[in-house]
């Protein structure tokens, strides 16, 4: 059931987390298109990134669209968090660990999850809103195709840790 309304702080807030979200999202995916660029996981990443972006692109337009204010503290929060955990214990001292890649595949997975969440809560609120549900439908469909392929990477990912490969750029 669609409500009359929208609460507007709250949408505020709600579209904040996400852009929030997407650019530390962008910020891993691209670091891991450059660690990973000769390697299987390399170029799919460096596309996902490119699809981070639109899809980052089409939150700030709609925020722009609904005259909602986002918070950029959220935005910077994020990508200095995102940064700082790249300093983490891996296990290896001076190399990178196939646990890297992993970890990062699956974290990029949840956060594909929780985006596709907000494409879910748009679509309903697209009346109140008075915008077009079929859009956040695509956006969502999308995200399951994104899904996958990060499913398909962390196949990999997980391969290459089964098999005590230095790091995931070991053949």
């Amino acid at each position: 059931m669609t409500p009359p309304r929208v609460d507007r702080r709250l949408l505020t807030i709600y579209l904040s987390d996400h852009v929030a979200g997407a650019t530390g999202a962008i910020s891993r995916s691209r670091r891991m298109a450059r660690a990973y660029g000769e390697t299987p996981l390399g170029g799919p990443i460096g596309g996902f990134a490119d699809e981070l972006e639109r899809e980052r692109a089409v939150l700030l337009g709609l925020a722009e669209g609904l005259g909602v204010r986002l918070s950029r503290w959220k935005s910077v929060g994020a990508a200095v968090g995102e940064r700082l955990g790249r300093v983490k214990p891996n296990g290896r001292l001076t190399s990178a660990s196939p646990l890297s890649a992993l970890l990062e595949l699956e974290l990029l997975r949840g956060g594909v999850n929780a985006k596709r969440g907000l494409w879910d809560s748009l679509a309903s609120w697209s009346d109140a809103l008075g915008l077009e549900r079929g859009r956040f439908e695509e956006l969502d469909r999308r995200g399951v195709a994104q899904i996958e392929l990060l499913e398909r990477l962390a196949a990999v990912a997980r391969d290459r840790v089964a098999a005590g490969a230095h790091d995931v750029r070991d053949a």
